[in-house]
């Protein structure tokens, strides 16, 4: 499960950060302007930055690997529930630590209706976290990784249509589309008809970056609105995904396709699950670690390299061989990510910045036009469309 202290899911953080370095240079005449950093500082930022950049290729490259080399024979002989549920205790133990130790006093309990949002938040990320474990045996972890990256821009997407404060900027829209035919591209069968991926593994990928959406639409505008301490917020959340994967365990819904009558610790024995457990647990420690020094842009020119880096591993330890159609395919999305976060959502903060401004003044904001509320409506009933639809595709491979 992501972790909640950073954004909730890692797969969405860049969608909701504030994209740091685009601050307006220009002074009024006479003003006084205070003295810029030191040439020491700025070097120590930078190594700061590198550190975070290398830190991030490292950490979720090697978590995505270590799901791979635990499979034997394409497959787990561990039941990937079983192995969740144990990582949900262990961060729900250290969540208690760190809230009994706390330096506040805040003990208080998040009202009934914050609660049930974290119970549907815990049930969605029980299930994508399974979806990416069966995915991973269906596909490369580098063509995981690269659909992954939809994510933040379907996120951005839904909240522009369902909420009237958020803003979404032409470029993304552009990049939302080049970004799409470059996945074609990656998965879509070549001339001689054969596919890097299934149909339906394409399906579950993208259904599931609907779901890290809908996480994330949930997270920016409900959960981080302080409704009790962020030890207490990933105390709930953490014990509840530990009473969902529970039952993924019992009842056999899981990756490995195995319940109860396969011990809860069978296949532990295999060196890669500890790794597993390992990179699970202290994912989001490592990541928040990393953004403490990084920004968006750091982010997804990282998640670019590694998922280069993954892409050339997926070829030299697990067979797959890619023909020209998916490497031009990869290349389109990984160029799409890193314009995406390095100029389309520094338009968007700006613009942001720009409208408080504004209202700060007293200045009157434009309110959207027709046209705008009517392309948001558009924007939700093709999403919404598009849901349903893949769950109605999906639902035929298995009826």
């Amino acid at each position: 499960m992501p972790n909640p202290t950073v954004a909730y899911d890692d797969d969405e953080e860049t969608a909701t950060l504030i994209v740091k370095g685009h601050r307006s240079s220009s002074s009024s005449k006479g003003a006084v302007t205070a003295p810029g950093p030191s040439q020491g500082a700025k070097k120590k930022g930078m190594s700061a930055k590198l550190i975070a950049f290398f830190g991030l290729i490292v950490v979720q490259g090697a978590h995505l690997l270590f799901f791979r080399l635990s499979q034997v024979g394409g497959k787990y002989e561990y039941n990937t529930a079983s192995a969740v549920a144990v990582t949900e205790a262990i961060k729900f133990g250290i969540s208690a630590v760190l809230f009994m130790r706390g330096e506040t006093n805040d003990k208080t309990l998040p009202p009934w209706s914050v609660t049930a949002t974290y119970t549907l938040l815990a049930l969605a990320y029980a299930v994508n976290n399974q979806l990416a474990m069966y995915l991973l045996t269906n596909m490369g972890t580098s063509m995981f990784s690269m659909g992954k990256s939809l994510s933040p821009m379907v996120t951005a997407l839904s909240m522009w249509g369902l909420y009237e404060d958020e803003r979404f900027v032409p470029l993304q829209g552009i990049c939302f589309l080049i970004f799409t035919m470059g996945l074609l591209c990656l998965f879509a069968p070549g001339q001689d008809g054969t596919g890097v991926s299934s149909s339906l593994a394409m399906a579950w990928l993208f259904f599931s970056v609907f779901v890290s959406a809908l996480t994330s639409v949930i997270n920016c505008r409900v959960l981080q609105k302080g409704a009790c301490s962020l030890n207490m917020q990933n105390m709930l959340l953490y014990s509840q995904g530990f009473v969902f994967n529970l039952a993924l365990y019992m009842s056999g819904i899981n990756a490995t396709g195995s319940g109860m009558g396969q011990g809860f610790f069978h296949g532990y024995d295999n060196f890669w699950v500890i790794w597993v457990l390992i990179s699970q647990s202290l994912m989001g420690i490592a990541i928040s670690a990393v953004y403490k020094y990084g920004d968006a842009i750091v982010k997804c020119l990282a998640v670019a390299v590694q998922s280069a880096i993954l892409l050339v591993l997926d070829s030299l330890l697990f067979g797959y061989s890619f023909n020209f159609q998916s490497i031009m395919g990869a290349g389109v999305v990984l160029a799409t990510t890193v314009i995406y976060f390095s100029e389309a959502l520094p338009q968007v903060q700006m613009l942001k910045q720009a409208e408080k401004a504004a209202r700060a003044k007293g200045d009157t904001v434009a309110k959207p036009s027709i046209l705008t509320k009517a392309l948001r409506m558009g924007a939700v009933t093709c999403m919404g469309g598009a849901l349903v639809g893949l769950s109605v595709y999906i639902a035929t491979f298995y009826v």
